[in-house]
């Protein structure tokens, strides 16, 4: 079985939430890998693919009854609730990184790596008086829009259904953001699938 690329065009300022703040300065900072270097987690890429299989499903589109959990696994939920034996997932998701390219060139000069960031501010504004809440201001580390790449491949003793490429495709346009804010306009995204 053949390993494909899932290429995410960011189009805006995006935050791979690490769960982690910066002192007084910044309440989130991005998520990096060991070389600095901004990385999406592969299971918030798995999340996103297995909520599209899911509406496709619930919408009726032919093909993907019951795609998300023969390619990612049952959902916790749905184990408990049925009480039945967990079934593991066909498919594994690698983490979103910069392609091999750049990121070698950036690695070898880390002041460029610094390039990347940016902090971005926010603040509640009362209703009544249009000035900010006390206590309110928010910052948050972002990453500049720019190319990420992760892989996806079966799972070692597992056999996907041989088009899976193509269902998850399919599903790609209904993925319209990724990262951590996504509903509040960062993280605009265009993804695709190519074959390694």
């Amino acid at each position: 079985m053949s390993t494909h690329v899932l290429k995410i065009d960011l189009r805006t300022f995006w935050h791979p939430g690490g769960g982690r703040g910066h002192g007084l300065v910044l309440d989130a900072v991005a998520h990096r890998d060991s070389g600095g270097l901004p990385v999406l987690p592969g299971r918030h890429i798995k999340g996103l693919l297995r909520d599209a299989l899911e509406r496709a499903e619930l919408w009726g589109w032919t093909g993907y009854d019951g795609l998300a959990s023969v390619l990612f696994g049952d959902r916790t939920e749905e184990i408990e609730r049925t009480g039945g034996t967990p079934r593991p997932g066909c498919l594994r998701v690698g983490d979103g990184r910069l392609p091999t390219r750049i990121a070698h060139s950036l690695s070898a000069d880390k002041s460029l790596c610094k390039g990347l960031f940016r902090p971005l501010h926010a603040t509640a504004v009362e209703p009544t008086t249009g000035t900010a809440k006390d206590k309110s201001l928010r910052g948050i580390e972002v990453v500049i829009p720019l190319q990420i790449e992760a892989m996806i491949s079966p799972v070692p003793g597992q056999v996907p259904p041989a088009d899976w490429p193509q269902q998850l495709s399919g599903v790609l346009p209904l993925i319209h953001a990724v990262g951590a804010h996504r509903t509040r306009g960062l993280g605009r995204a265009v993804l695709r699938m190519e074959k390694e």
